[in-house]
């Protein structure tokens, strides 16, 4: 079960019928009601290291965030000639989350000439923000046209675009840090100021402490800084690549056969 206090049912019929729970918690700053049900929990699997101490010691692993398999299918050399991406040249994913943000969308917006005279953008606004994407992209210099690949929302394509990306930038949720991690692809993270309990910062902060991500600050976040931190990065190969091995240490890319084994063996299914 997830952490949140709709799973109280699940722990209560659980206790009626004797059988273990396995509880997955996927931030790095566990919510108040994941805490009270951990402890009601036979196994708890983290994605973050910085979550362990949440929960009793001797129950807690760290697990990571399950992936859908069929996004792991993707190498880098097939996504980028489905894309049409030149193999040789630099890829920037850039998302607000699945609604889009319009703080993140508008500072993409005013930072694009920039960002595509030194790499390929592919920019996922969300469906409220799309039209407004295609009305920029009218206006850019024609030779900018094909570096700049707008999408509404990644459904079947996400896998692809993870594959052939060489840094990533969106918000600190779980998922959103551990989709890029198990291709490992360097983060550039913005955390949702608003996310309840801080847990987007929380998870920013952990990614950075693992030398997989920079953070920028929503208060902090315009043009010159997006700028900065992307250009920077893609012009900084030792750095970028350091980021990468990181990345690649930290990613999980067996999270969901792991847990789906560990919840089997505490089933005695094993």
């Amino acid at each position: 079960t997830g952490g949140g206090m709709g799973a109280s049912p699940i722990l209560c019929a659980a206790g009626g019928l004797r059988a273990p729970v396995y509880l997955g918690a996927g931030d790095a700053l566990p919510g108040r009601a994941s805490r009270i049900l951990g402890r009601s929990c036979a196994r708890i699997g983290v994605t973050f290291e910085q979550a362990r101490t949440a929960f009793p010691a001797s129950r807690v692993r760290v697990s990571g965030t399950p992936i859908r398999a069929s996004l792991l299918r993707w190498t880098r050399e097939d996504a980028r000639r489905a894309m049409g991406v030149p193999a040789d040249a630099s890829l920037v994913v850039i998302t607000g989350g699945s609604q889009g943000s319009e703080r993140v969308n508008e500072a993409i917006f005013a930072a694009l000439p920039r960002l595509l005279k030194r790499s390929y953008v592919l920019h996922v606004t969300g469906d409220a923000h799309y039209a407004k994407a295609q009305e920029r992209e009218d206006t850019l210099p024609e030779d900018l046209h094909a570096h700049y690949l707008t999408r509404a929302y990644l459904r079947e394509e996400m896998g692809a675009v993870l594959a052939a990306a060489d840094l990533v930038v969106g918000r600190a949720g779980s998922s959103s840090i551990a989709e890029p991690l198990a291709f490992g692809t360097p983060l550039v993270l913005i955390p949702f100021a608003a996310a309840m309990e801080g847990h987007q910062e929380a998870n920013a902060r952990a990614a950075a402490e693992a030398g997989t991500a920079v953070v920028i600050r929503e208060s902090q976040l315009d043009a010159d800084r997006i700028v900065a931190e992307i250009n920077g990065l893609l012009n900084d190969g030792t750095r970028l690549a350091r980021m990468a091995q990181a990345a690649r240490t930290a990613g999980r890319p067996t999270a969901a056969t792991d847990m789906a084994a560990e919840i089997l063996a505490l089933g005695g299914c094993a």
